[in-house]
């Protein structure tokens, strides 16, 4: 049963930390008007370098939830701008973060505007990033190594390159691999929630069910992970995502059961992102959604 590529759903820097509010640590996983209200709260010139950086998040991060291109390219360019400021005072935990969100911001962009130049200056940023954080701060290595596995991912998906999207796997198992990520912790849900994605590409591009069965196994334990944390947001992103890999596996397997679930899941995601007005991630799902329902009419007429 041929099966067409989903609208890929992302968890980028997803932090898996605290309540599900703005706070000054996190802000991946704020609402749109929680976004609004940094963009409001922090001038837009002549704030220091890392509230700043934090102004440029908020906009490419509500950009990105809102669908508004301008305003991830606005923030992009803020981040940037940071970056520049910091290149000639020294590296430290500010510049790292500023080369993430630069990375962050861009991959958005070329997501949207299937720009290939855009996730090739987003690879540097991480790799320049993490080859300073692997000695210097190495608590920040693991999750730039995934931003930079996303990053491969994503170019390896525009060009519906298999050997690419390897390489981005091996990316994410490294940073898997990492002593300092054990078992259960936030930081490997959040890595596996992104290797989970990858692994339903290279499953809908080849004839091998394999890896969509690991994408479901990793999401189901992330799924796990946030259901007692106040992360709506970042429940919502993994229910979609597993969504998608149930009806990958349903199709191959011809498992009505699987693709049953993954319209459950689809519909509790779309209706979070309706309850926060994040139109372009309410949207994205409810496209693999209809796709899921169309597995389901398939396999139901086959039986």
């Amino acid at each position: 049963m041929p099966i067409r590529p989903f609208i890929a759903l992302l968890v980028l820097a997803a932090a898996l930390s605290g309540a599900a509010v703005a706070a000054e640590s996190d802000l991946s996983d704020a609402s749109p008007a929680e976004l609004q209200a940094v963009i409001a709260r922090i001038p837009a010139s002549g704030a220091p370098a890392e509230q700043a950086l934090r102004r440029a998040e908020a906009m490419f991060r509500l950009g990105d939830l809102s669908g508004d291109v301008g305003m991830i390219r606005r923030g992009a360019d803020a981040a940037g701008a940071v970056l520049a400021s910091l290149e000639t005072g020294g590296r430290g935990a500010l510049w790292v973060k500023a080369n993430k969100d630069v990375g962050t911001a861009l991959v958005m962009l070329a997501r949207r505007t299937n720009d290939r130049g855009r996730l090739d200056e987003a690879i540097a940023a991480f790799e320049s990033a993490a080859l300073f954080a692997r000695d210097s701060q190495p608590d920040q290595w693991p999750g730039l190594t995934n931003s930079l596995a996303i990053a491969q991912w994503t170019k390896g998906r525009m060009a519906r390159d298999v050997a690419a999207i390897k390489v981005a796997n091996q990316t994410f198992r490294s940073a898997l691999s990492d002593p300092s990520i054990k078992p259960g912790d936030r930081e490997r849900v959040r890595i596996q929630v992104n290797m989970a994605s990858a692994l339903v590409e290279l499953a809908m591009m080849s004839t091998d069910v394999a890896p969509a069965d690991e994408a479901v196994t990793q999401l189901r334990a992330a799924l796990a992970m946030v259901e007692p944390l106040n992360l709506p947001g970042q429940k919502a992103i993994i229910q979609g995502n597993l969504a998608q890999a149930l009806t990958v596996r349903g199709a191959y397997n011809k498992v009505a059961a699987d693709v049953e679930e993954a319209v459950a899941l689809g519909k509790a995601a779309v209706a979070y992102w309706d309850s926060v007005g994040a139109t372009d991630a309410r949207n994205d799902t409810e496209l693999n959604l209809q796709q899921s329902y169309g597995v389901l009419t398939e396999l139901y007429s086959i039986r």
